[in-house]
């Protein structure tokens, strides 16, 4: 099977310097109101706005999400 990421420089995880002031609040709320907009469902319960914090986080700083 041929691997499609040959050669590919990842810009993702990006390096852990906290704190990083460009994720806030605000971000989270964008990325929520862009699911929203692409038909998923609103984030309106306060343990889903922390499970979309934390994905959210983990996918930017490449950390392990809790079990």
């Amino acid at each position: 099977m041929r691997d499609f990421t040959e050669g590919w420089d990842r810009a993702y995880p990006v390096p852990a310097s906290l704190p990083d002031l460009r994720f806030s609040e605000e971000l989270v709320n964008e990325v929520a109101a862009v699911l929203v907009a692409h038909g998923y469902p609103p984030v309106s319960n306060p343990l889903d706005w922390g499970d979309l914090d934390v994905a959210l986080a983990a996918y930017l700083y490449g950390m392990k999400e809790p079990e």
